[in-house]
């Protein structure tokens, strides 16, 4: 990933963050960090160079509205293929970092919770889930969080 300052990431930990460059600290034989603003904690971070692979750019407003396209579907998308722990594999997609497996994985737990089958853990990742998509959202198309949620929601 190529990041320049000023450039707006999410990813573990951080909801939403400005990427502030790099800087050599020399702390515990790691001598590059990214310094990343976190807007929601109001908090600067420092994160080795090493964990970058751990964060996105906050996606563009075209790619927003063309992955909200998967939320107007009644069917889960991935359920039937799942071998094991659902849980376990949402969580595996969420690591991905990618935006369109956060949108799939809200939608295939939204279905789940309508139709009762989920889990009380995939209730909480869920939750997590649309807290983080809510706020990122908001940010980007800047919105407040009513509107967002009501966008969040199945159709």
């Amino acid at each position: 990933m190529n990041l320049k300052v000023g450039d707006f990431v999410s990813g573990n930990g951080i909801s939403i963050g400005e990427f502030l460059g790099i800087q050599e600290l020399g702390i515990q034989g790691t001598d590059h960090f990214m310094k990343i603003k976190d807007s929601h904690k109001q908090a600067i971070h420092y994160l080795p160079v090493s964990s970058e692979s751990n964060f996105r750019k906050l996606p563009s407003r075209s790619t927003i509205t063309r992955n909200l396209g998967i939320l107007k579907d009644e069917k889960a998308i991935d359920i039937g293929e799942i071998e094991g722990s659902r849980y376990n594999y949402f969580k595996a997609k969420l690591e991905k970092n990618e935006f369109k497996s956060e949108i799939e994985v809200f939608h295939d737990l939204q279905v789940l919770k309508r139709d009762k089958e989920a889990t009380l853990g995939e209730k909480k990742l869920l939750n997590g889930l649309k807290e983080k998509l809510v706020y990122e959202l908001g940010h980007i198309l800047a919105k407040d969080s009513k509107e967002v949620e009501g966008m969040l929601e199945l159709q």
